[in-house]
């Protein structure tokens, strides 16, 4: 994976398919319809439509998260393409204390291992480039196909940590374990 950026810029990521850059204002639209898929809004939104506020709000914080702490939700393409087949990387829940990875990807992608290779990449940007520790992820249990990415990622099962979604299982990637599962994989 090439990472590309510095303080003052936003980073980009790119691997062997993938780039990955910060979502910006002029992805809204783009960001509106993918979140707003049927099976795409089913479990990352509660199966709610998503307003095109919603988006922005999501937008503005991931602009504060990078000023702030160089992590956010980086836009994800193919490499040579403009087209955007939606996002990875972090946000930060009210009452959790490590940033959640989070994807979302337009339901024409799925299954082709993108999720996984963009949430590999921001696992690498987050301890390589950030520092950080721990990582945490979580998918409602239904949500199968998301649970299978947080596996292959290698994430350890955590339990129901979020006192404000008793229900739904989290996991931890640990920078030791990344580092350590890179060198052996």
């Amino acid at each position: 994976m090439n990472y590309e950026g510095s303080a003052v810029d936003k980073p980009m990521l790119e691997t062997e398919r993938l780039v990955l850059r910060p979502v910006s204002a002029d992805e809204v639209g783009s960001l509106h319809r993918i979140s707003n898929e049927p099976n795409v809004r089913l479990y990352l939104w509660d199966d709610e439509p998503v307003s095109e506020a919603t988006i922005k709000g999501l937008i503005a914080q991931s602009d504060r998260m990078f000023s702030k702490e160089k992590i956010g939700l980086f836009g994800v393409r193919l490499r040579g393409r403009e087209d955007l087949l939606g996002f990875c990387g972090f946000v930060c829940l009210q009452g959790m204390d490590s940033p959640e990875l989070c994807y979302e990807l337009t339901q024409k992608m799925w299954g082709g291992g993108i999720a996984t290779e963009a949430s590999r990449a921001c696992l690498r940007y987050a301890f390589e480039e950030v520092g950080m520790e721990r990582v945490i992820a979580v998918a409602d249990v239904p949500n199968t196909t998301s649970l299978r990415v947080i596996e292959r990622l290698g994430m350890r099962h955590l339990g129901n940590i979020n006192p404000s979604a008793p229900d739904e299982p989290y996991y931890a990637m640990y920078r030791e374990d990344f580092f350590a599962a890179t060198v052996t994989g």
